[in-house]
């Protein structure tokens, strides 16, 4: 563990999934070995310093004896490995190790096949989802591990006892494709059997420029369900406020990587109700930690909701099995295996 590392992430305010990531990465991981970090979000927080940046990041690759990249646009990340290798060398490549963000990264590789020899010649590519493997493999890449996405451990919340009203939360940004549409209709429909005073919804999320008239007339159309705002988990404690919810609840038909609210949602002892875009099923067991759905699917939703509404027991079941899952998705589980691969 000897091995000079130069990590170079992104670390963009205030809040979201590669910034999550990143920091994770530096803080709780490569935080125990000599390792530096560059920020390439430099080069947009201070533009007037491009060239002072542009040398210190170049000296920065000369210097380094593993580099880790954990970058947010795939084609930033490819420029940055073809920089590596004309300052280094291609060989060079075999002592970098990639951490994807998202799910788009085979995707890019199979409209750029020109790209390909770089993450072919990489250390290793860190891939969220095991179905991403064999997409790397129909791309010609063979050496990427599975690596989930994670969060810390120390933050989590033991699930709440369900009470007599089942409390929804809608963590998410608030536009159609994400399903809040398909929720209000859902809460619709189950307020018209007369469960009105069972359950209520929670929203939280930024809404979409030129959607908020029809938010603000979904929200009128559904008096038990509240709009809170976007919360700031930079600064706020989101396992805290999502322990107070029994269970999230999304029909979304977004092409769906590994998300981080269903992550979090374990770590908060909340179960998840969530479609089967993308990559959900892979993070979420139907009937074991959570519901699956269908996306954008009124009646699949509401069965889902008046499910956890009339059984206390399956709702109080998913939840414990949501937060012994956690586990699976701790940085501490993973720390030992990133360091070997990349510092080995």
């Amino acid at each position: 563990m000897s091995n000079k590392l130069l990590f170079i992430g992104e670390f963009p305010p205030p809040y979201g999934g590669v910034t999550v990531k990143d920091s994770l990465l530096r803080d709780e991981i490569f935080s125990s070995c000599d390792a530096k970090t560059f920020d390439l979000y430099d080069f947009k927080r201070r533009p007037i310093a491009l060239p002072s940046l542009a040398i210190a990041l170049a000296r920065a690759v000369r210097g380094a004896d593993r580099i880790a990249l954990g970058i947010g646009s795939n084609s930033r990340q490819s420029t940055m490995l073809g920089i590596i290798a004309k300052l280094r060398g291609r060989e060079f490549l075999g002592n970098v190790t990639v951490f994807m963000m998202g799910r788009e990264l085979a995707d890019y590789l199979g409209e750029n096949p020109g790209q390909v020899w770089k993450y072919q010649a990489a250390r290793c590519i860190f891939a969220e989802s095991r179905s991403l493997m064999a997409d790397f493999e129909t791309v010609g890449c063979r050496n990427s591990r599975y690596l989930p996405n994670f969060r810390k451990g120390g933050r989590a919340r033991a699930p709440r006892a369900v009470g007599d009203t089942v409390h929804f939360v809608y963590f998410a940004q608030v536009r159609p494709e994400k399903g809040i549409d398909t929720l209000a209709a859902a809460a619709r429909t189950l307020n018209s059997e007369g469960l009105a005073d069972k359950f209520d919804i929670a929203v939280y999320g930024t809404v979409v420029d030129g959607f908020q008239n029809e938010f603000e007339r979904l929200l009128s159309d559904v008096p038990n369900m509240t709009y809170k705002g976007a919360f700031d988990a930079a600064t706020g404690d989101v396992c805290g406020e999502l322990n107070m919810y029994d269970a999230a609840v999304s029909s979304s038909s977004w092409r769906e990587g590994m998300s981080g609210s269903n992550i979090e949602c374990k770590f908060a002892g909340v179960a998840n109700i969530v479609s089967d875009a993308g990559f959900n099923p892979e993070c979420v067991g139907n009937g074991v930690d959570g519901l699956i759905v269908r996306p954008r699917n009124v009646g699949s939703l509401v069965e889902a909701m008046r499910s956890v509404i009339e059984d206390r027991g399956l709702l109080a079941r998913l939840k414990r099995n949501s937060y012994e899952d956690r586990v699976n998705y701790d940085v501490a589980t993973w720390k030992r295996e990133v360091l070997d691969v990349v510092c080995g």
